[in-house]
């Protein structure tokens, strides 16, 4: 029987350039940083030689994990939001324009304006997808209830 959810993972490029950015921008907490090698980590990857750094943050109830492949490194880019794997970490922000400015203001790349979702379970939200440092899709909402 599952009981929680414990963390998503995000595999990047720059290990110090997502740290500024989950880190330093979006206000998680750095709980472990480790490098990790050997028979263990060849066999929960499935990947020979390979070498990682693994950070665990937390931050909003969510436990977040960042792998930096030092060793049998991957594709250079993420996937686009249409293929197959990708994925997305939403976060509820209580002031959607607010953050979508401060956000730019840092650089970071917005795939569109400020939308009103226009049905299903989320009618009247809020909500914009932007990109993090790798090009991994983020997604901002702001409940309707709370704008």
């Amino acid at each position: 029987m599952i009981t929680d959810v414990h963390h998503v993972s995000f595999t990047v490029s720059d290990m110090e350039r997502s740290l500024e950015f989950y880190r330093d921008l979006l206000g998680f907490e750095v709980l472990d940083d480790r490098t990790v090698e050997g028979n263990f980590a060849e066999t929960v990857t499935g990947l020979e030689g390979v070498r990682m750094r693994i950070i665990h943050l937390s931050g909003y109830g969510q436990g977040l994990e960042l792998i930096q492949y030092l060793c049998a490194s991957g594709q250079p880019q993420a996937p686009r939001t249409c293929d197959t794997g990708s994925a997305h970490l939403c976060y509820v922000v209580d002031d959607i324009q607010s953050e979508v400015s401060r956000l730019q203001e840092r650089g970071v790349r917005f795939l569109s304006s400020v939308m009103r979702v226009e049905g299903g379970p989320n009618a009247g939200n809020s909500m914009v997808y932007f990109l993090d440092p790798d090009g991994i899709p983020m997604e901002f909402t702001q409940p309707a209830s709370a704008g």
